[in-house]
């Protein structure tokens, strides 16, 4: 089967993901791309369409899309929001101009009938990607925010650039809001899947690299205005694992019945969307804090 993927916006992030499908080998045969600013778009498709020759996929057509061109599509990657700036602290100062951007998406998106896998990347994420999955008549299950995806990679990162490791010798997890309650669930990480870091890391230098990772996005848009590889590889992964089937447990922001949000703690994604989610045994402590972002995230999403 070969896929079609849309993608709704076509900023620093989706122009990144898209760039980064086309060099991942995977079976995707065609990208549909949509944005208001329709000239500019129709150059950017014209751009990645001249990279095929030479791309490690089998994607053998980009083109400029309108909404009736994803009725047929496999999966669907939002990532249409308010631009982020150098200026911006926190990411809930986005949500009632997305909030009104997503309402007129999705409107848009039911019109055309779609009836595949959505991917949202708008930010305040978890309550967008809420409001998503309500407007698609309530399919938690194709509904999948990148969720902690991307801060787990910066986890990572961080305590691999504090001890001089190789990065791929870390495992470990960022959990909950895909924002300033997130938290670390030290309990996961490990140096070569086997060792606890806590042989390796003071209790402060702990606390100093959880707060670098809180704040690691800013940091890269204070330098060039804007996040774009992180996140569109993150969200790359996703696509990988709904289009081999792979199953893996990742961080994404997902249903939780529950507490009635988005939020992210470990899920299994395979090729009919969501397969299972909350899989991570928190402690104690861990759990006081999954709570309290559920509570922050909810607090949100009833503001809109």
């Amino acid at each position: 089967m070969s896929y079609k993927i849309g993608i709704i916006g076509l900023g620093n992030v989706g122009i990144s993901y898209a760039y980064s499908l086309i060099n991942q080998g995977l079976d995707i045969g065609e990208l549909i791309l949509i944005d208001i600013d329709e000239k500019k778009t129709q150059g950017k498709a014209l751009d990645l369409s001249h990279s095929l020759s030479f791309s490690r996929g089998y994607i053998n057509n980009v083109k400029l899309g309108k909404y009736e061109d994803i009725s047929d599509a496999d999966i669907l990657c939002i990532t249409a929001g308010v631009p982020q700036t150098n200026k911006k602290r926190s990411r809930m100062e986005d949500l009632n101009k997305t909030n009104k951007i997503i309402d007129k998406i999705m409107e848009n998106v039911n019109k055309a009938k779609f009836n595949g896998i959505i991917l949202v990347a708008s930010n305040p994420l978890d309550i967008i990607t809420l409001k998503v999955a309500q407007k698609y008549n309530n399919d938690y299950k194709k509904v999948i925010g990148s969720g902690t995806l991307l801060d787990t990679a910066r986890l990572r990162y961080e305590v691999a650039n504090k001890l001089d490791f190789p990065l791929r010798s870390i495992s470990g997890y960022v959990f909950g809001e895909h924002g300033d309650s997130q938290f670390v669930t030290w309990s996961s990480v490990k140096v070569n899947n086997t060792y606890d870091i806590k042989d390796y890391l003071s209790q402060s230098e702990m606390l100093e690299i959880e707060d670098k990772v809180k704040k690691d996005g800013f940091t890269v848009a204070s330098m060039q205005g804007y996040t774009c590889f992180g996140v569109a590889t993150a969200l790359t992964k996703i696509t990988r694992c709904i289009i081999n089937n792979e199953q893996e447990e990742l961080p994404l922001s997902t249903y939780d019945e529950e507490k009635e949000v988005y939020i992210s703690s470990l899920s299994i994604v395979g090729s009919s969307g969501v397969l299972k989610n909350k899989l991570y045994n928190f402690s104690f402590k861990e759990k006081e804090l999954y709570d309290l972002s559920a509570k922050i995230i909810k607090d949100g999403a009833k503001s809109i």
